[in-house]
């Protein structure tokens, strides 16, 4: 961000000029263009899956200091072990950890239920020394297989329907990956963690007052409560959304860069206690006393990747729809970053894109079930589908097949 603004004004014209130069200057005639990139997200926590994401990178990173001075700690974080460690993470090879972010307890709702406000995929390669973060947009169309027959509704909902075990079957039809580990991650956790580090230095580009709070254009130092603040601000800022992104990633620069510096016990400690009621996580206790020294050299790139939907109505609701080219960039994405050779995904969510006969996300966003089911209104309609793969367990996912079906 450029120092030499000094006012919000000066700052809004610099940033118009910008987007000027980069606005609406792509052809809308193909099927399977992305819209102008502008979404309207719902709520407050638009921002979150960069927190979530971060949680989650410290806590992988977190074993393997002093087994015996972590454990009692990481007991309400991680899960009981059966006394062996996971082969996969022993031998150090690329592993996916699927985030989710809850939104109760953001606003000390309690810490159970409801849908998840982010998801995000993460990889993370010691070999390549590199950890990728990609966000999967909350409002993302997808089909779930209930007893009463397929329910179409927004991904977030899974974890409504089956809790973290249906939100990672759905994640993996949709992108055609494995995912090795979850952690559901309570959005109240953010103050904490920063507090944990020590607070964040960052750099504002612009003064603004929001929620009680004054924050002066340049350099400061921030506790929790007022990092929170200063990463959710969004409407004056004169480029709303990407403003707000420049100033959260701030922030994870920070703590990250802090963590790596600190690298103690004690630092480590104060991460997992002030977490630990707000983070659950599969990954077994047993395996912590690896996870340092065979994943730490990941840290040193972290590279973050949005999976971009396309504006889309349903009954009246607005959805994000996963074209074929986006769930197939992703995913390629994702497999390499896990050793995996691509694969050419062919499945539910594909396959009700490709039956459009008129919508393209953009000026055309009325999309038709199968069958004209009804969104969230599950056996409804008179389409049946069946999986024509041998399932969806992570082994499907993990081999160097050529593509994944599901039919209708």
């Amino acid at each position: 961000m450029n120092h030499e603004h000094e006012t919000r004004a000066e700052y809004r014209r610099h940033l118009e000029e910008e987007i000027d130069q980069n606005a609406h200057h792509n052809s809308r005639d193909d099927f399977d263009h992305h819209p102008p990139y502008v979404h309207h997200h719902k709520g407050g926590f638009n921002w979150v899956w960069r927190i979530v994401g971060i949680v989650c990178v410290l806590l992988f990173l977190a074993g393997g200091y002093e087994y015996h001075q972590l454990h009692s700690t990481a007991k309400g974080v991680f899960s009981t072990g059966d006394g062996k460690v996971d082969k996969k993470l022993a031998e150090g090879k690329p592993v996916s950890v699927l985030a989710m972010g809850t939104d109760v307890g953001a606003l000390d709702r309690g810490n159970s239920g409801g849908n998840t406000d982010t998801l995000e995929v993460i990889t993370v390669n010691p070999k390549k020394q590199s950890i990728t973060m990609t966000s999967i947009p909350r409002d993302t169309l997808v089909r779930v297989n209930t007893s009463k027959g397929p329910d179409y509704v927004k991904i977030n909902a899974a974890y409504s329907i089956g809790g973290p075990k249906q939100t990672i079957k759905q994640v993996k039809e949709l992108l055609g990956i494995p995912i090795d580990y979850y952690a559901v991650v309570n959005m109240g956790v953010l103050k904490k963690v920063v507090n944990a580090v020590g607070g964040v230095d960052v750099d504002n580009p612009f003064a603004f007052d929001y929620e009680g709070h004054h924050f002066p254009k340049g350099k400061q130092h921030l506790n929790g409560n007022n990092a929170l603040k200063y990463s959710r601000m969004r409407y004056d800022d004169p480029n709303n959304d990407y403003g707000r992104q420049k100033r959260q990633q701030q922030i994870m620069s920070d703590v990250i860069h802090k963590f790596r510096k600190s690298g103690s016990v004690g630092a480590i400690n104060k991460i997992l206690a002030a977490v630990r009621d707000g983070v659950k996580t599969n990954i077994p206790l047993d395996s912590i006393s690896v996870l340092y020294g065979n994943y730490r050299p990941a840290m040193n790139n972290v590279k973050t990747y949005h999976f971009k939907g396309q504006n889309a109505t349903i009954d009246g609701a607005s959805f994000q729809i996963a074209s074929p080219k986006e769930i197939n960039r992703v995913s390629k994405i994702i497999r390499t970053q896990l050793g995996l050779e691509p694969i050419t995904v062919d499945n539910y969510e594909t396959r009700m894109y490709k039956m459009q006969k008129s919508y393209n996300g953009y000026n055309k966003t009325d999309f038709v079930l199968p069958g004209h089911a009804e969104y969230n209104v599950p056996g409804s309609g008179h389409s049946h589908s069946t999986i024509r793969s041998s399932d969806t367990s992570s082994s499907s996912f993990g081999t160097n097949s050529s593509n994944y079906v599901s039919e209708y």
